[in-house]
């Protein structure tokens, strides 16, 4: 889409506003949004001031999307990502891992798998399992400073992770 100011470069700024009831969408390349940020005409607050509220609102600072990093197996790009929501491979989950973390724990909580294990799953997945959680109730007792129950934890695990051996 070619901005609608200028109309010759590729908008990369889409803004959405809703006043009573009146909705305004206007798409903006880099240099336009720049130029019209500080004008009072549109009412678009300066670059810095969007960056603190998106950092505040999403956690994270917002940066500039471009097409010029890739998937070195599919292809794709940060920009592909972002627009469909949706990763080419299973390499583009290394690739642009410093890009989708933050966005896995934010919808996920974690960034490993802990549903549920399949009926079939052998015992040894399940012991693994149970071994996770009582280190993680051990940590929880520590930081609670409850050491009689950390203690008898602790002991658990040991005899767990000697069943695995």
């Amino acid at each position: 889409m070619l901005c609608q100011n200028c109309g010759n470069h590729e908008a990369d700024f889409h803004f959405n506003s809703n006043i009573n009831g009146d909705i305004t969408e206007l798409h903006l390349c880099s240099e336009c949004a720049s130029k019209l940020g500080a004008s009072s005409q549109y009412l678009f607050p300066q670059a810095d001031y969007l960056n603190t509220i998106l950092s505040d609102l999403l956690g994270a600072s917002y940066k500039k999307v471009s097409d010029t990093k890739r998937c070195p197996l599919c292809g794709a790009s940060e920009k592909n990502i972002i627009n469909t929501g949706k990763v080419g491979c299973a390499q583009c989950y290394e690739t642009f891992s410093d890009m989708l973390i933050p966005y896995i724990k934010r919808i996920h909580g974690n960034t490993t798998h802990c549903g549920k294990a399949p009926s079939t799953a052998g015992p040894e997945i399940k012991l693994r399992r149970d071994i996770e959680r009582l280190k993680r109730e051990l940590e929880a007792a520590v930081a609670a400073e409850e050491y009689e129950n950390a203690a008898v934890l602790r002991d658990r695990i040991r005899e767990l992770e000697g069943g695995l051996s």
